[in-house]
């Protein structure tokens, strides 16, 4: 078919010109070959060490991202500034120097150079570098002596206003009178019912030992205010008249504060009083509770200044070299290997011999033919 492609044509095209295709191939060759060695032996070797540090501090994330900051890298340019070169005096040229890489428990700091000897040093002052720096962040992260105290003077002051708010509510409060108002209230309460239940009797004096005995213990707790439970010595008891029981109660009135009220109204001014004394049981609470809270916290402060001060005397680096630099012995593995360079460049200079006899075989064909060339081609066509 007309349409299909002869690769035969083109294999024949390729032989007919094949010193042209070597002739390019060799020359890339050789030129790519030159060019290796010439590299290779200008460019002088590249040697690479690290040091190897360890953070110490409970949580080393903190270290780790300090490692590879800029701000580090800042400090390096002014901490190292007397073992850089002049064109090394920059802060792109420092972070490309120090290659830091940090794992789960160490930081590394990898540095190159064409001197063995100087790699190693660069490495180890970056060492001691960071780690004086490391040290003077983790002081600084500490509360300063005037924050210390100023801490201390604020939660002393706070204290004192709380201690004068409960002295203050001390000396005002009615916490021990209502208690004693309550007490004598309720003994007012119960001779008002002795007083109603002689009255219902319609008698003159109370009659009955539980009557008499009734008396005889709110006269006793009136001026003794014995405990429940008291026991009373038993036996008859005189009768008690109705001019006693008013007299008892006319008393308990004047010590309570509270006239001429039936004892259901007692009883009603008793819970008033017991609401009342809650409150002021509860305020002064309150107020002893927050005293004492702004105690403590005067206590913790003190405590936390003490704390850091010590922390400040003794606090040692958070990290620490686990393993040294050392001058190496053998140069970095350099990436310009002649041989595979030439193996490469084979290929692309068949490519381009290739290439390039296709493109002669167009322009011989586009020639006028000659007598000479007329003979040729009408032998290829006989060829062919």
């Amino acid at each position: 078919m007309e349409d299909e492609i002869d690769l035969t044509q083109y294999v024949k095209t390729v032989f007919r010109h094949w010193k042209l295709v070597l002739g390019i191939a060799l020359a890339v060759v050789i030129a790519t070959g030159v060019t290796s060695f010439v590299i290779s032996f200008t460019t002088p070797p590249v040697y690479e060490t690290r040091v190897l540090l360890q953070p110490i501090e409970a949580s080393p994330k903190r270290m780790f991202e300090l490692a590879k900051s800029s701000e580090t890298a800042r400090f390096m340019l002014n901490e190292l500034s007397n073992r850089l070169l002049p064109n090394e005096h920059n802060l792109a040229s420092v972070e490309k120097m120090f290659k830091i890489n940090v794992s789960d428990t160490f930081i590394s700091c990898a540095v190159r150079s064409a001197d063995a000897q100087r790699a190693s040093l660069l490495a180890n002052d970056w060492a001691r570098a960071f780690t004086k720096y490391a040290t003077e962040v983790a002081l600084n992260s500490l509360p300063s002596d005037s924050d210390l105290q100023a801490q201390i003077k604020s939660t002393y002051t706070f204290f004192q206003e709380a201690q004068g708010s409960y002295e203050s509510f001390q000396r005002t409060s009615q916490v021990e009178k209502i208690s004693k108002q309550i007490a004598d209230a309720r003994l007012l309460h119960q001779a008002l019912q002795l007083q109603q239940s002689q009255q219902n009797n319609q008698g003159s004096s109370v009659s009955g030992d539980a009557g008499s005995m009734a008396f005889l213990l709110l006269k006793v707790q009136s001026y003794t205010s014995l405990p429940q439970g008291t026991q009373l010595p038993t036996g008859a008891a005189a009768p008690v008249s109705k001019a006693d029981i008013n007299d008892l109660v006319g008393e308990l009135e004047d010590r309570s504060g509270i006239h001429g009220k039936s004892a259901g109204e007692v009883f009603n001014e008793i819970n008033t009083l017991s609401l009342t004394l809650e409150q002021e049981s509860q305020r002064s609470t309150e107020l002893l509770n927050s005293r004492d809270t702004a105690w403590n916290a005067y206590l913790a402060a003190m405590k936390n200044a003490q704390e850091v001060n010590i922390r400040r005397v003794s606090m040692n680096t958070p990290v620490r070299v686990v393993e040294a630099a050392t001058p190496p012995q053998d140069p970095v593995p350099s990436n310009n290997r002649p041989a595979a360079n030439m193996g490469v460049a084979l290929v692309l200079g068949l490519i381009l011999g290739v290439i390039a006899a296709f493109v002669a075989e167009y322009f011989q064909k586009k020639r006028p033919a000659g007598p000479a060339n007329g003979a040729v081609i009408a032998s290829e066509a006989k060829q062919s």
